[in-house]
């Protein structure tokens, strides 16, 4: 069965998209939240979790290097290890300081919110600062990903964490970093020296929410009037340190199916047709890699969303969809389930063997 009968070639008059707000929304994104200091760590109480925040995996770098930790209180008996998701909000790589806001760069999910759903049914959730693109160049943000998988793992036993139990997830550009670190498992070229060498960097599922992947082919497929990616002041050319197209073979680095195999942790992959900042070619790509290289992969195409997962939330209207699903090279599709967090979490049950 092909991809263009499975409806993964570019949809045809999608139409225009007015975007005015796209260059204040990056700009945005390249200086908030960002800050010269750092706080102490402290612990609070959640419902149905306690959570760590603040947590230093490396020496900060602003507020870059500081991760929250959600461990659960309950249900009643659960007392661990628990299963890890590492959440990465999207900031077109511009924030060091995502690990609990949105914008309409990110989507709407936080680590908070997750922890809500979540940790009830036993899942630790972590909310990850990575260095902006201001602050290091790639591949710095894929080390600063796989240093605070290290540090969780070396602290595994003082907050109960399954140390063989680890997810990344991620909206946008975090979702790209999450990718990054789940198909780099061992790569020394994206191990960094940021802690704790003797801990791996490997996760065992990874979530991707209308994240980018080749960014040499996103203006190529870009809506009209959405994100061009090729200048030199984008966010992609801002995180590489020159504009992408001028060298393609550097650029072509940052391309996480560039590294997917047969042995690349099994995905679960969301993007809107009408993503306007991140064509949904970038998700067809991934998953096409995974396809070809027999790894398990589910890629939900959401039918007129735009950049958001706030069909997560399982509310009314339920999208229109087409899930396409591959595991040792065989490909289907359906038009169910409608992505929601329970669906997720579904993923994650199967693959973190809950």
């Amino acid at each position: 069965m092909s991809f263009t009968s499975l409806g993964l070639t570019r949809r045809a008059g999608l139409g225009a998209l007015a975007m005015t707000s796209l260059g204040a929304l990056v700009a945005c994104a390249r200086g908030s939240r960002s800050s010269t200091s750092t706080s102490s760590p402290t612990t609070t109480v959640g419902e149905g979790y306690t959570r760590h925040t603040d947590l230093a995996y490396a020496d900060p770098v602003g507020r870059a290097h500081l991760l929250d930790l959600y461990v659960p209180t309950g249900p009643a008996g659960v007392e661990g290890p628990f299963p890890v998701v590492i959440f990465q909000a999207g900031s077109a790589f511009g924030s060091d300081d995502t690990k609990n806001a949105t914008s309409d760069l990110s989507g709407a999910t936080t680590a908070e919110a997750l922890a809500t759903r979540w940790a009830p049914h036993g899942y630790a959730v972590v909310g990850l600062n990575v260095r902006s693109s201001s602050q290091a160049r790639f591949p710095a943000q894929v080390h600063d990903v796989k240093a605070a998988i290290r540090y969780l793992r070396a602290h595994a036993d003082e907050y109960r964490l399954d140390r063989n139990s680890f997810a990344t997830m991620g909206t946008s550009s975090g979702g790209w970093g999450a990718v990054m670190a789940g198909v780099t498992a061992d790569d020394a070229d994206f191990e960094g020296d940021l802690g704790h060498p003797s801990e791996s960097g490997a996760v065992q599922a990874v979530v991707d929410l209308f994240g980018p992947t080749d960014f040499l082919t996103m203006d190529e497929h870009r809506l009209p009037g959405g994100q061009k990616h090729d200048p030199a002041s984008s966010p992609e050319s801002r995180l590489m340190g020159f504009a992408i197209q001028s060298d393609p073979a550097a650029t072509a680095r940052a391309n996480p199916a560039a590294y997917v195999t047969a042995q690349s942790p099994p995905i679960w992959i969301s993007h809107g047709t009408k993503d306007p900042l991140v064509p949904y070619n970038q998700s067809q790509i991934l998953f096409r890699a995974y396809h070809s290289a027999g790894a398990p992969a589910t890629f939900t195409l959401v039918h007129d969303a735009v950049h958001t997962d706030a069909y997560l939330a399982g509310t009314d209207p339920v999208p229109a969809v087409t899930v396409h699903t591959t595991t040792g090279g065989h490909l289907t599709r359906s038009e169910t389930p409608a992505p929601t967090f329970d669906v997720i979490r579904a993923f994650l049950d199967e693959h973190l063997k809950r």
